[in-house]
């Protein structure tokens, strides 16, 4: 049976696909430069390493409600033909294999458009969910003319909807995103993802994050050490989730329930790592990491790989893969 491989996305409710081989790249959303000809359906235009990229508001073109933007949404570099355009997105999931037989097109389903350049390319059943694959093609066909439509209000003014807090935080995802080209074809490049615990930033190996993911209900593990949170449903698959606090010590989480976690693979270990926020994407050259001082979380050290500048604060470099690895999040105390 024939698969083909799509990156799955959120949108709202709404669950979308591209086709992978597509994607180039995926970063947090940054500061977009608006263009007053342009319509809702064009969030702005990003400076990528040298390059001008057109970035689509994908929620506005395919025509959901209209929605403030967010620092949590995330940008697809996807590239079409010649050119790359941007896709803003609420929050990307996974890559996913599909079948071709559960995929149906425009020729089998009535209500899809038939015409020459559909927007979408089909609607697959997968995992007891309906996913929205997008023609990449025709965005792009539609990234070149969409400046033609003009907003109401004469423009986006992409960044007047932010609290000065989040432009400034923006404005540096777009200075890193913009000086990436110094460090290009340096293999001591590293890609981290940063995130907020007990109000400290810490960073995470990028390939080792499977995805980020709001927790719903939780199922609490009888006779378990406190770090273990309790069970949940991540789409059908059960996901223990881990306060990793104690083992860097942090003060205990409150009594509320997690609101977010970063779901780790290392090898055939998984599990959901409890966060405060999710804050950036950023690529650090080896150069910038300094040893963790010994003060550092104290004997916590072993599971830190460095510390470096993030920002006008530190932040430290965790080694979730070595905690998972040592057995630290193994649950073996005996049922009575």
């Amino acid at each position: 049976m024939h698969h083909r491989s799509y990156l799955l996305f959120n949108l709202d409710d709404a669950r979308y696909g591209l086709a992978a081989e597509v994607v180039q790249e995926i970063f947090l959303l940054p500061a977009l430069t608006s263009v007053p000809e342009s319509g809702s359906e064009v969030a702005g235009i990003l400076n990528l390493r040298g390059q001008l990229m057109t970035t689509l508001n994908l929620k506005a073109f395919l025509g959901h409600p209209k929605q403030p933007n967010t620092t949590a949404q995330a940008v697809i570099l996807a590239q079409c033909g010649d050119q790359q355009l941007g896709l803003v997105v609420d929050n990307v999931q996974n890559v996913e294999m599909i079948a071709a037989a559960d995929i149906s097109t425009a020729l089998e389903t009535p209500y899809l458009s038939n015409t020459e350049n559909p927007l979408t390319a089909g609607i697959a059943k997968h995992k007891n969910e309906v996913i929205v694959l997008l023609n990449l093609e025709t965005l792009g066909q539609s990234g070149q003319t969409l400046p033609s439509l003009l907003a109401e209000g004469g423009g986006n003014r992409f960044m007047a909807q932010f609290s000065l807090d989040d432009q400034r935080l923006l404005q540096a995802r777009a200075d890193g995103l913009a000086q990436i080209s110094a460090y290009e074809g340096d293999s001591d490049l590293t890609a981290l993802a940063v995130v907020g615990l007990d109000g400290e930033h810490f960073g995470l190996r990028l390939e080792t994050v499977y995805e980020f993911t709001e927790v719903p209900q939780i199922t609490p593990i009888p006779c378990c050490p406190p770090h273990i949170v309790g069970n949940m449903n991540l789409r059908g698959e059960i996901l223990t989730l881990v306060d990793i606090r104690c083992f860097l010590n942090l003060s205990p989480a409150a009594d509320s329930k997690p609101q977010k976690a970063v779901v780790m693979r290392s090898g055939s270990l998984v599990a959901g790592v409890v966060i405060d926020d999710v804050f950036d994407v950023v690529y650090l050259p080896t150069s910038d990491v300094a040893s963790a001082p010994t003060a550092i979380h104290s004997n916590s050290n072993q599971y830190l790989r460095g510390v470096a500048c993030y920002g006008d604060s530190k932040m430290s470099l965790l080694d979730l893969p070595k905690l998972l690895a040592q057995g630290e999040l193994v649950v073996d105390q005996p049922v009575y």
